[in-house]
């Protein structure tokens, strides 16, 4: 698992390199109403990553489920108590996977932290989670619990917040003063 603050310019190359390991795509995570829903075969190609978070907390950034290339993105079917129907991809249906929150901007003041994890402990599940961990631990710095890009790491010493939502008391926020509470 790996938890992290980085700009869409810090994680495309580190992202690349992943791919450049093992073949893989990107399915969104969520709820939708049809069960099939395009996937993406590299991050450069993420209709959310260059966009600002939709809302101020990190827990609402988009997600995508990774699998490899050739896996197939299993989603569910699941009735409304109105009686409609929606598709919901997730990782109940598929454990050969691991889940991208690339986080991002919420206005000009705070940037929002991202994660890579999975549920599962399948060897696919695994060997994914392993290749993110690895290739964000090679090239982000650690500070406290998270890793940081390079663009990250000059935000925070410019005084933009890397938080996980805008309302989170600043205490919270990612520093590198060694505070008892802050992240």
């Amino acid at each position: 698992m790996a938890f992290f603050f980085a700009t869409a310019e810090d994680l495309v190359p580190v992202l690349l390199s992943v791919e450049q390991r093992i073949r893989i795509k990107y399915t969104p995570f969520g709820h939708f109403d049809t069960p099939d829903v395009k996937s993406f075969a590299s991050i450069r190609d993420l209709p959310t990553l260059f966009r600002p978070a939709p809302n101020e907390s990190a827990a609402s950034c988009p997600k995508y489920v990774v699998t490899e290339l050739d896996g197939v993105v299993a989603s569910r079917r699941i009735a409304r108590y109105d009686g409609t129907t929606v598709w919901s991809i997730d990782q109940l249906e598929n454990a050969d996977s691991t889940v991208l929150s690339h986080g991002g901007f919420f206005g000009d003041d705070v940037l929002l932290y991202g994660e890579v994890r999975t549920v599962h402990k399948t060897p696919a599940a695994q060997r994914l989670q392993r290749a993110f961990d690895t290739a964000i631990r090679k090239n982000f710095t650690k500070i406290k619990a998270f890793r940081v890009g390079k663009r990250a790491e000059a935000l925070l010493d410019a005084g933009v917040r890397l938080t996980g939502a805008k309302r989170s008391p600043a205490i919270y926020d990612l520093s590198r003063q060694s505070s008892g509470r802050a992240a």
